[in-house]
C-alpha cells in the first residue's frame, strides 16, 4: 500500500505492541506484543509467538485500571517482574534485525514508557530509544481514512468493527490488544473496498477542505456531474 511507505520504507520486521499503566503515575504493568514478518507489500507473511509479562509498579494499581484491565496489586506481587527486567526480556523477544519499526494504537505507550522509566530512575536504555526512533502510531495512519461522525479518530475495537473483524481475546489486555492491532493492520491493508468507502466519508465531510473543493465533493456525493467549469464557478463565489 502506497500509503504506509514513508512510514515503513526498507522496514520488513515490525513488532505490534501495548502497554497497560497504572492510573495515576502512569507506569507499565503489563507488556503485551506479537513479532511480525512483511512481505514486499508489507502485508503480513509470518507471525512469532506472542509475548506478555507483567510488570511491577512503585504506585498502586487504582481501582479504574483495575476495573479495565482485570490487573491488580497483589496480581503484580505475584507475577510482576521488574520494569528494567521486562524490558530485557521485551529486547531479547524482539531480536536485533534492522530496520525494526514498533507499532502501537495511540501515542499513550510511549509516555508511559517514558514514565516507568523516570520512575524507575534508570536511564532509557538503547532498546528504549530505540522503540522512540522507529515508532509508528497507527491510530494516525488509520484516522487519515477512517473517523467516526464527529471526525474523530476511532478506538481499536471501533476500527475492528470498521473492517469487520471479530476480536482475540479481551480489550485491555496487551497481549490481545497487540494482536487485534494486527488484525487490523491486515484488514487495514487487504480491505481496500472498506477503505475506499470510508475515506470517501472523510473526505465528504472535511471541515479543512477549500470551500470549492468541499462543494464539488457534494455535488458528486448527490450524483452531479462535475467539471473544471463548475470548480472554476465556485471559485469565482469565493473570490
Amino acid at each position: 500500500m502506497k500509503y504506509l511507505n514513508p512510514y515503513l520504507k526498507d522496514s520488513r520486521v515490525v513488532v505490534f505492541f501495548d502497554f497497560e499503566g497504572t492510573q495515576f503515575s502512569q507506569e507499565i504493568i503489563a507488556i503485551g506484543a506479537i513479532k511480525v514478518q512483511l512481505d514486499n507489500k508489507f502485508q503480513v507473511k509470518s507471525t512469532s509467538k506472542p509475548f506478555k509479562c507483567f510488570v511491577k509498579a512503585k504506585d498502586i494499581v487504582g481501582s479504574y485500571i483495575e476495573d479495565l484491565t482485570g490487573i491488580n496489586d497483589n496480581l503484580l506481587a505475584k507475577e510482576g517482574i521488574h520494569f528494567l527486567d521486562a524490558i530485557k526480556n521485551f529486547e531479547k523477544y524482539v531480536g536485533n534485525e534492522e530496520n525494526i519499526k514498533f507499532i502501537s494504537y495511540g501515542n499513550f505507550d510511549l509516555k508511559m514508557l517514558h514514565s516507568s522509566s523516570v520512575i524507575n530512575l534508570i536511564n532509557e536504555t538503547p532498546f528504549i530509544q530505540k522503540i522512540y526512533h522507529n515508532y509508528i502510531d497507527f491510530s494516525q495512519i488509520v484516522s487519515h481514512f477512517v473517523r467516526d461522525e464527529h471526525n474523530h479518530t476511532v478506538s481499536l475495537r471501533d476500527g475492528l468493527r470498521v473492517f469487520n473483524v471479530t476480536p482475540n481475546g479481551d480489550f485491555h489486555d496487551p497481549k490481545y490488544d497487540a494482536i487485534n492491532l494486527m488484525l487490523l493492520y491486515k484488514a487495514f491493508i487487504k480491505e481496500r473496498g472498506i477503505l475506499r468507502e470510508q475515506y470517501l466519508k472523510v473526505l465528504y465531510s472535511n471541515p479543512k477542505l477549500p470551500a470549492p473543493f468541499a462543494k464539488i465533493l457534494r455535488d458528486i456525493k448527490k450524483g452531479k456531474t462535475v467539471d473544471e467549469s463548475v470548480l472554476i464557478k465556485y471559485i469565482e463565489e469565493e473570490i
